[in-house]
């Protein structure tokens, strides 16, 4: 077996098997599940208790507005009656299955006229109640409601210029999935590689590096160990990604998008250009997925050598710092980088960002997930960030020749330059 191998298989299996990553990698799941359904929890108990109303007035209108209410904005009516006792209290609404709010429907000079009695002024304002402009419209003209929820319909027909989502559902959910991936490969890159780091700068300050180096050249110790770490990385984010996609259904990302005002409803001829009806986002496209890894690979391996480099130049681990900071910050400045091309993925700096080394797998990644990226500029982020991986090995291994036998002081930059140049 030749030494990258060799250094490969041995790191692999060491750390694989080690209780921190099976701890982090269990950790990780666990994160991610949270992450997925916590917010589906708070938003269901928040609406439950928000959406709870008890409604009083007269019988035919009451009963009209309870209908609007629950078919267009999913209002629990819990209490009807003509009227409520006076004065209201909030323990009149905790009787009531802690009711967010008592509402009393009224006819003034042909117009509809709500008196509102809520437990959280902010909670309730006007949008909470445009489900029932057809009602004020039917006292108005004195129209039916088969006639009002006729006219208030609005027939539609969707044309998207972006051909890759069918609906802004699909596209939301997109998005999601994209900060997502995005915030795990900035998250799985500043870990991987900081373990690297930790590694070397271990081996190097207990004296091992000067046995490993004896037998084993620095340049192929380097790249075993890079890739050996990038496969536990890929292994670690795999297993956290599927833990992802199993709860995904039960997320907020994957729910039906209503509505609020229940007066711009789609008709029965509503159509899509492909002839198809609008349907719920599909799980996570095979392309994104291939993209994901694509990017990672390459991001990871230019930072982790970059890590490696630096960690090989400290000769005391408390040194860590001095040499984390100037590598970490790309890292940081890529992430951010992300979200403004989460936001606006066809922008002339979204697109110039795609290819500046070191942000490139960020950008190029983020603006794959949510558009339809040019497949000429895809290759070319493809050529250049594998020439970058090729360059960043060739530059690391250098400094990591000089800096695993160099002990007592930091390199005078010159030093590190002579090595580069050699």
């Amino acid at each position: 077996m030749n030494e990258v191998g060799l250094v490969f298989t041995v790191e692999f299996m060491r750390k694989v098997r080690s209780r921190v990553f099976l701890i982090a990698t269990f950790a990780g799941v666990l994160s991610i599940v949270a992450l997925v359904l916590i917010p589906a929890f708070i938003t269901h108990a928040a609406k439950s208790s928000s959406d709870t109303i008890v409604l009083a007035g007269p019988e035919p209108l009451r009963a009209r507005a309870a209908s609007l209410l629950q078919k267009h904005h999913d209002f629990r009516v819990v209490y009807q009656a003509e009227r409520l006792p006076q004065p209201m209290t909030v323990g009149f609404l905790d009787d009531h299955e802690k009711a967010a709010a008592a509402v009393v429907v009224s006819e003034h000079a042909k117009r509809l006229h709500l008196d509102v009695y809520p437990r959280d002024a902010a909670v309730f304002d006007e949008v909470q109640f445009r489900s029932l402009v057809p009602l004020n419209v039917e006292l108005a003209t004195g129209a039916s409601a088969a006639e009002t929820e006729n006219v208030a319909k609005i027939e539609r027909s969707l044309h998207p210029l972006e051909k890759r989502f069918a609906d802004a559902k699909s596209a939301t959910f997109a998005r999601g999935i994209a900060f997502g991936l995005v915030f795990v490969l900035y998250f799985a890159i500043i870990i991987a590689s900081q373990s690297v780091m930790s590694a070397v700068a271990e081996e190097k300050t207990s004296r091992i590096a000067e046995i490993l180096v004896a037998t084993i050249s620095p340049v192929n110790l380097l790249t075993g160990k890079t890739l050996a770490a990038a496969a536990l990385a890929i292994l670690q984010i795999a297993i956290w990604v599927a833990g992802a996609v199993l709860v995904l259904p039960h997320s907020q990302l994957t729910t039906s998008a209503t509505d609020p005002s229940g007066i711009v409803a789609a008709g029965a001829g509503d159509s899509l250009t492909n002839g198809a009806m609008a349907s719920g986002p599909n799980l996570i496209e095979p392309g994104v997925l291939i993209a994901f890894a694509l990017f990672f690979i390459f991001g990871y391996l230019q930072y982790a050598t970059l890590y490696a480099a630096a960690a090989s130049l400290i000769s005391r681990t408390e040194d860590l710092g001095m040499v984390t900071t100037p590598v970490i910050l790309p890292v940081v400045g890529a992430f951010f980088v992300a979200q403004y091309a989460l936001i606006e993925p066809e922008a002339p700096f979204a697109i110039v960002a795609s290819f500046v080394p070191f942000i490139s797998p960020f950008v190029m990644f983020t603006r794959i997930a949510i558009s339809a990226v040019p497949v000429w500029q895809i290759v070319l982020a493809i050529v250049e960030n594998g020439l970058l991986v090729a360059l960043c090995f060739i530059v690391a291994g250098k400094v990591y020749r000089i800096g695993m036998l160099l002990y007592g002081k930091l390199p005078t930059p010159k030093q590190v330059w002579n090595a580069l140049r050699a």
